[in-house]
């Protein structure tokens, strides 16, 4: 019943505001993007920051910082895992392909990303502490997000996606300077 009604709110929402006229453009004047927020993946509750700029029509670059941490118990055994990501980003903006209202932002892309994995160990039965597999790892992934400008320089920004290290999906504000 809650997915319906957000279900209908969001397409409501989403008429209401293609029908208005738009009144400004997210990318006039060189506009660069900064989006900050937290996520949902199986590896914890990813918390973000990223940086896009366009550089042609319809098309940003930028990139991003990540850290995420999982614990779990197994037998009196605990294992706390720590991930932090850097990646680069491109995105296409399908605003004018799709003929929609600039308040909204439409996009799907592809980013680059090198991954840290740290593990700690502690089995307090047998009294043995491991700590500090640090693994690095590349990874290639595609995303698909959108946004919703409340004013000129801020909106909601959420996002799905996945790649060779992580997936999931992101929310977070986004700040046009």
């Amino acid at each position: 019943m809650k997915k319906m009604l957000l279900c209908s709110f969001i397409v409501v929402l989403a008429m209401a505001t293609n029908s208005v006229q738009a009144q400004f453009n997210p990318y006039a004047d060189n506009a660069k993007m900064l989006t900050a927020g937290i996520g949902v993946s199986s590896w914890g509750i990813p918390i973000f920051v990223r940086f896009e700029a366009p550089v042609a029509d319809n098309i940003t670059v930028g990139g991003g910082l990540s850290y995420q941490s999982k614990g779990e118990n197994f037998f009196g055994s605990r294992w706390r895992h720590t991930i932090f990501g850097i990646n680069a980003r491109g995105n296409y903006h399908f605003n004018e392909v799709l003929d929609i209202n600039d308040k909204w932002d439409l996009y799907a892309g592809l980013n680059l990303g090198y991954y840290i994995w740290n593990t700690t160990w502690d089995d307090s039965g047998s009294g043995i502490d491991y700590s500090g597999s640090a693994n690095g790892g590349l990874s290639l992934g595609i995303h698909l997000g959108g946004r919703y400008f409340i004013s000129d320089n801020f909106g909601i920004n959420v996002e799905v996606g996945g790649g060779t290290v992580l997936g999931g999906g992101t929310i977070g504000a986004t700040f046009l300077f």
